[in-house]
Formats: C-alpha cells, sequence, structure tokens
C-alpha cells in the first residue's frame, strides 16, 4: 500500500515537467497571433496564417517528442520506486511481530510492474499526441475571433488582439478524448498517472498477498474524502466472501472500478491485514473526526474535501493567470515597442494586479481554515532545482508581474 501523502504528491515532478510544455506552447501560440499582422481576409493575410498554423504544428510536435523520452524515464523511476515502497509497507505487521519475510519482487510481480509502466507511458503519449492540432486549431480560432471582433467596430484591433492571447492562455492545452469529451493536459496528465500508480500498487499488493496467503485488507483512511469514498475507507474487509464484522471486499469498495477504490484520482489503497498480529490503524473517532465540519471559513462551517475544492480552485485561477502573464510577456517581446506591446503592457499590469489579488484572497483562506498553500500546485513552467525542490514561474516574467503590481497599486 501506499500512503494518501504519497499519492497526493508522487505525480508532481511529472506535472511540473508538462508545465513547462504547456507553457512554451502558450507562449509560442501568443508569437504567432500577433505576428499574423493586419486581419484581413486578404489572400496574403490567409496564407500567413496558413503558414502560423503549420509553424505552430511542427513547433508543438517537436516539444511533445522532445517531452516524450522525459516523461517515459519519469514513470519508470515513480513506479519502480512506488512498487517497492509498496511491498515494503505491506508487510510492516508481519516485519513487527517477528516473521522471515521476503522483500523482493517475484518474477511474476516484475513482469507485471514492467506491464504498468508500458501501458502507463503509452497512455501518456495517446495523451500528448494530439496536443498539435489542438493547439493549430486554437490558433485558428482565436484569429478568426479577432478578425470578427474587428470587423464588427466594437473592437479595436489592439484589444482584439489582447484578447485572442488571454484566451489562448486560459484555455491552455487540452486532450481531446475518443469519447468527444476534453480535459486540460495537467488534469488528464495526473489522473492517469497516479490512477496508474495507485492501481499497480493494488495489483502487486493481491499478488504480494496471495504469496503470503492473507484472507484480509486494511484500507487506508485521509482527512478530505470524497463522500463516496469516506463511506467505506479506514475498514477490514474479507478478502473473499463475508465474516462477521469483516464485509466483502470488492462488493463494499467497489475495487475495480473508476468510481471505486484505486479508481480515477482515488488516494486510498489497502494491505494485507493479519486478524490477532495487525493492529488496526483507524479508530470511529478518527474517522467521525475526518469527516466533521471542523474548519471554518467567513462564518461558514466547511469540511476538509470542501476546504480542499475551494482550494483547489484558487490554485487553478493561479495558475491561469501566469500562463496570461507569460504569454504577455512572449507577446510583447515578439513585437517590441509596437502599439500593440504598448497595448499588451497594460494588460500585464491589470492582469499582475489580478494575480496578486488571488494570491491574496488564497492566503487570507489558507489562514482561517489553518491549511498550507500548495506552491507545487500554483507553478508554472515548474522544474527541479539543485536540492530536488519544485521551484518556479519563470523568474523573467514573475519579476515582471511584482513590478507591473507594484506600478499599478500606487
Amino acid at each position: 500500500m501506499q500512503t494518501p501523502e504519497y499519492l497526493d504528491t508522487c505525480t508532481d515532478y511529472l506535472l511540473g515537467m508538462f508545465d513547462s510544455l504547456q507553457t512554451s506552447i502558450a507562449e509560442d501560440l501568443a508569437r504567432r497571433i500577433i505576428k499574423t499582422g493586419t486581419l484581413t481576409d486578404t489572400a496574403e493575410y490567409q496564407a500567413k496564417r496558413a503558414q502560423h498554423a503549420g509553424a505552430l504544428l511542427q513547433d508543438t510536435a517537436e516539444k511533445v517528442a522532445a517531452m516524450s523520452g522525459l516523461t517515459d524515464q519519469e514513470i519508470m523511476r515513480l513506479f519502480t520506486e512506488a512498487g517497492i515502497t509498496n511491498m515494503e509497507n505491506d508487510a510492516q505487521p508481519l516485519l513487527k511481530a517477528g516473521y522471515d519475510i521476503d522483500l523482493r519482487l517475484s518474477p511474476a510481480m516484475s513482469a507485471q510492474l514492467e506491464a504498468e509502466v508500458a501501458k502507463t507511458q503509452g497512455d501518456m503519449r495517446n495523451l500528448t499526441m494530439t496536443t498539435g492540432a489542438t493547439v493549430t486549431g486554437q490558433y485558428l480560432e482565436a484569429t478568426n475571433l479577432a478578425y470578427m471582433k474587428v470587423s464588427s467596430g466594437a473592437f479595436t484591433y489592439y484589444d482584439a488582439i489582447a484578447e485572442a492571447i488571454r484566451q489562448s492562455a486560459k484555455e491552455g492545452s487540452f486532450v481531446n478524448y475518443t469519447s468527444g469529451a476534453r480535459s486540460r493536459m495537467d488534469v488528464a496528465i495526473r489522473r492517469s498517472v497516479l490512477t496508474g500508480v495507485n492501481q499497480t500498487c493494488g495489483k502487486l499488493t493481491e499478488a504480494y498477498s496471495a504469496e503470503l496467503g492473507a484472507e484480509y485488507y486494511e484500507v487506508s483512511a485521509h482527512s478530505g474524502a470524497r463522500e463516496s469514498h469516506a463511506f467505506w475507507q479506514g475498514r477490514v474487509y474479507k478478502i473473499e466472501g463475508h465474516a462477521p464484522g469483516y464485509p466483502n471486499f470488492r462488493d463494499t469498495t467497489h475495487y475495480g472500478d473508476g468510481n471505486g477504490l484505486c479508481g480515477w484520482n482515488c488516494r486510498h489503497s489497502f494491505y494485507p491485514y493479519w486478524p490477532g498480529i495487525s493492529k488496526p490503524a483507524y479508530t470511529k473517532e478518527k474517522l467521525d473526526w475526518y469527516k466533521a465540519k471542523r474548519f471554518e471559513y467567513n462564518g461558514e462551517k466547511l469540511t476538509d474535501y470542501e476546504c480542499s475544492q475551494i482550494q483547489r480552485a484558487y490554485e487553478r485561477k493561479i495558475r491561469e493567470s501566469k500562463r496570461i502573464l507569460a504569454s504577455y510577456d512572449a507577446a510583447i517581446k515578439a513585437d517590441p515597442g509596437s502599439l500593440t506591446a504598448k497595448s499588451l503592457e497594460d494588460k500585464f499590469k491589470a492582469e499582475s494586479a489580478a494575480l496578486k489579488s488571488t494570491e491574496a484572497e488564497m492566503k487570507e483562506f489558507c489562514k482561517q481554515t489553518n491549511r498550507k498553500p500548495d506552491s507545487k500546485r500554483t507553478q508554472v513552467v515548474a522544474h527541479m532545482d539543485g536540492e530536488g525542490r519544485i521551484v518556479n514561474f519563470g523568474r523573467s516574467p514573475s519579476m515582471k508581474a511584482v513590478w507591473a503590481n507594484r506600478k499599478a497599486t500606487k
């Protein structure tokens, strides 16, 4: 099993890598929009749009290809680390009781791990392979909309260009599914990898438990669990059939279903439980405390889960603002000194002030609810420093935003 804390943070570095890809694409998109030129329906303008769309597609494909090798390496490292620590955690009750347990992955377990790594690597390639076409569509849609706004007479050229850049950065990179659904790339990546890691650990736990002859599982618990999962978390279950006081594992937790244990974005796991040897990890009082409305924000009582949803919304808004600022900055540098660049500088100042306002609101929310701001979830263009810490939002646009906000608030 893996702890909820580990599952909550295990994808952070991978997401940092994709933040870099997303922001690089957004900046390239902004540069292409501003370099398209005067918004007209002439053949020259249409040819220039086609040229930029083709170049954007090629540049994006190259960025995605360069990222693929790094992604494969990170997934292999992450799954191997998770698999080994998962087995060590599963064996703890017997080790503490003095049993001699082999902590090596069996050939069958190693083969299972390798298969899951290959599957997730393939999933990542499938998620990113449509990025080029999606971004090209964004560029054409943005310039079309800008042209329509200018033609209507309701918008100036500069406002139309600024809004096209803003909207493109706000949307970010999307993943299109064969079902017709779409999801933001960072959301799709985290969901896919987190789910893959947890399901792999679940399969290794099943194999290891079978080797040891385990008949019971205990399911982990954590504060902030979604309501449908809070019902079954932190309890002991019979693996096959039922026993007095021990309901059936799969029937109760829906293990194996997307909405159940180890399903989509689930941070719960399970591990072998030995009656008479293992000690239950959670009391009823602890589980009730996890679900209680014990936080207060502006006079309203909230559960940990409700608080987490509010904080995630703030974090998404901050990341969005940072992508917009990075895109404005790229467009300004692509056409320095122009009237368009000067107009974008005003937009940059306004967005900087909005970013600082959102950051202040989230800080106050965290203060009232006794939560910690999670810098990893507000980073853009994140990367690791020499000490392994995730750092960022690009020094240039970040410092520029700070100074723009100071000027705007004077």
